[in-house]
C-alpha cells in the first residue's frame, strides 16, 4: 500500500496508527487499495514529496460508543486583556502523536465561511478545494477514545 510504516507488536489502536502515519507524511512534505481512504490521502500527500502542493490531511474522528463525530473545543485570547474566543470544530489537523501514549495534539480547523456547519462541509467538499483555515488552537486528545477516523482529501493550509 505504498507508504507503510513499521508496525510493532504493542500497537493496539488503529486510529493512533493512522494518525501517526499522517503526522509522518505531513512532516515529510513540510520538511523537505481504496479510492478514498487514509492510506490514499497519505499517498497523495507524499507523492513526489517535493512537488506535492499539499501539506495537510484534515481528519474527522468518531467517538467510541456513540459513533458520532468528535467535537473539539478550544479557546484563544487575542491579547492580555482581551476576552477569550471559543472555537469548536469536527475537523482537525494532526500536529503530533505520541506513539507510547497514543495522545495526539490536534489543531482545530475552521471553515473559511464561518456560516458553514458540518452538514454544509460534507455537501460542499467536492466544490471547495480548501474549505478550511488554520486556527492555531490546539487540543490534546487520547486516541484510545476513538473508534474510527475519516481522512478528507489533502489540502494546503
Amino acid at each position: 500500500m505504498g507508504h507503510e510504516p513499521e508496525r510493532h507488536d504493542h500497537d493496539r489502536n488503529c486510529v493512533c496508527n493512522v494518525l501517526l502515519d499522517i503526522v509522518e507524511a505531513q512532516n515529510e512534505v513540510e520538511d523537505s487499495g481504496c479510492d478514498t481512504s487514509c492510506n490514499r490521502a497519505i499517498q497523495e500527500l507524499v507523492h513526489g514529496t517535493k512537488s506535492s502542493p499539499f501539506n495537510t490531511i484534515p481528519v474527522i474522528l468518531f467517538c467510541k460508543g456513540t459513533c458520532s463525530p468528535f467535537v473539539g473545543v478550544g479557546v484563544k485570547r487575542s491579547g492580555l486583556h482581551e476576552k477569550v474566543n471559543v472555537g469548536v470544530s469536527v475537523v482537525f489537523r494532526v500536529v503530533d502523536v505520541d506513539p507510547k501514549t497514543c495522545c495526539a495534539i490536534l489543531e482545530l480547523l475552521q471553515f473559511e465561511d464561518p456560516k458553514k456547519d458540518a452538514e454544509d462541509l460534507l455537501e460542499d467538499l467536492d466544490k471547495d478545494p480548501k474549505p478550511f483555515e488554520n486556527t492555531n488552537v490546539c487540543i490534546t486528545a487520547d486516541l484510545d477514545n476513538f473508534s474510527a477516523v475519516t481522512c478528507l482529501p489533502p489540502i494546503n493550509l
